[in-house]
């Protein structure tokens, strides 16, 4: 039997070809994990807003004894609208925050289911166009500036599974190359393995943090229900300590507290 023998430049077409496949799957990587934030926000959303929303109260009736405490202790009386004023400036990023994430929570409760069969159709028509004008592959994307324009609209309508979107655009990419006289890609073999490595770092940085791991817990029923239940228990614990806070608060402003015990989180 005859041995066969890679040449380098087989070894190095295979290479290249490994990296095109790596940055493709990439990119399949980032949808996905946009698709559990969506869903885990779908499932949690409601509840984690609730949380927050009882933190910031924890959080404003803490700076509020703060407050009180340091005027006290220097023999001033406490001017309550002045206090007021004082603290919800400080808050404002909080309630900054709260609402961007009630906004997320809108948006994934409006977001559309996509069939599977469409999902599919779009991941194989989003591999056909990265082999033609993934920047890291195709260096002229960067280059041209009509065929920048068209990848980043590649890449929103694949994210959003935009079949029919995805199908225009390889007609309009296809075109946009012909008229720029490209007969073929001529690939870069520099640096290949190092690119190579790169790219398995950024998968599995995807693949080993928020929101890709949400998967962990969206896929089990078990660890569904289970976390649901600590956001319950989360909730319960905030509302407690809020209570204690606040009672805390009052015996300060009626002078009747000798001592104030700081609770932490």
């Amino acid at each position: 039997m005859s041995k066969v023998v890679i040449t380098p430049e087989i070894e190095d077409t295979q290479r290249y070809e490994e990296y095109e496949n790596l940055l493709i799957q990439k990119e399949q990587l980032i949808k996905e994990a946009t698709s559990y934030q969506i869903r885990y926000t779908q499932e949690f959303g409601e509840q984690i807003c609730a949380n927050f929303e009882l933190k910031i109260q924890c959080i404003k009736v803490k700076k509020s004894i703060g407050y009180c405490r340091r005027r006290m202790n220097r023999g001033l009386s406490v001017d309550a609208s002045k206090m007021e004023a004082e603290i919800e400036q400080e808050m404002k990023s909080y309630y900054m925050q709260l609402g961007t994430m009630q906004e997320e929570y809108d948006m994934a409760q409006k977001a559309e289911k996509i069939a599977h069969y469409e999902s599919l159709l779009a991941k194989r028509l989003y591999r056909r166009l990265a082999k033609l004008l993934h920047p890291d592959i195709n260096a002229m994307t960067e280059q041209d500036e009509e065929l920048t324009d068209l990848w980043n609209r590649i890449v929103i309508a694949y994210h959003q599974s935009d079949v029919s979107a995805l199908e225009e655009l390889e007609v309009l990419a296809k075109r946009k190359l012909e008229e720029l006289g490209a007969e073929g890609i001529e690939k870069d073999y520099s640096d290949l393995e190092e690119r190579i490595e790169q790219v398995e770092r950024q998968i599995n940085n995807i693949i080993t943090t928020e929101p890709y791991s949400y998967k962990e817990i969206l896929e089990s029923a078990e660890r569904t229900e289970a976390f649901r239940e600590t956001l319950k228990a989360e909730h319960d614990d905030f509302e407690n300590y809020l209570e204690t806070l606040k009672r805390a608060l009052e015996e300060m402003l009626r002078g009747e507290a000798s001592k104030i015990v700081w609770l932490t989180n």
